[in-house]
């Protein structure tokens, strides 16, 4: 189950904030943060480790092209995931990873008005399983300042992956990445040779 605190920050409109501007034609994941166990101190409780989290590589970027276009004059704009940051909480529910989300978003030489969305996941993997037992995709808008080429901010979500309060859940995955169509998928294969 996951859920969301709802805040409003900086150039972003909507429900929950993101997004920034990108630094180049093909951003570099920025230096992902780990995630932290939240505060344990008993030897049980440090024995507890967080799940892994990650931005998946290929699905960190989005470029959203004008309709029909698909050279760098049609770009509207570009959003990346570029970083992370969170702890995790034991319970009896099961462990509930916080993440915080960094996005940044650019506006193209096609963009038209000042706003653009984006859709990203998280989504729970468990041990030994390629499929996801758990995903929830989340819909963005970014509105520019006017004379602004980039805007900038943080999602916040919470992920409760339910096992036991005793059951150490490091060997599960919670991970991140923008919901592509194909058109953009294949785009982000040709750019990141995936």
């Amino acid at each position: 189950m996951t859920s969301r605190r709802d805040r409003n920050i900086g150039t972003l409109v909507r429900k929950t904030p993101v997004v920034a501007g990108l630094a180049g034609a093909v951003l570099a994941l920025a230096g992902c943060s780990s995630i932290g166990l939240g505060g344990g101190s008993t030897p049980a409780e440090l024995a507890l480790a967080c799940p892994k989290v990650s931005i998946i590589g290929g699905l960190h970027e989005v470029t959203e092209f004008r309709p029909g276009g698909r050279d760098m004059t049609d770009v509207a704009s570009r959003a990346a995931l570029t970083d992370y940051s969170g702890n995790c909480e034991y319970d009896s529910r099961g462990v509930t990873v916080n993440v915080k989300v960094d996005l940044l978003a650019e506006r193209g030489p096609a963009m038209q008005g000042n706003s653009a969305a984006y859709r990203y996941f998280v989504a729970v993997m468990a041990p030994g399983h390629e499929d996801p037992v758990q995903k929830a995709v989340y819909d963005v808008s970014v509105t520019f300042p006017a004379n602004a080429a980039r805007a900038a901010g943080t999602d916040e979500v919470a992920v409760t992956i339910p096992v036991g309060k005793d059951v150490n859940a490091k060997d599960w995955q919670v991970v991140l990445g923008f919901q592509l169509t194909p058109e953009q998928l294949a785009f982000n294969r040709t750019v990141f040779n995936r």
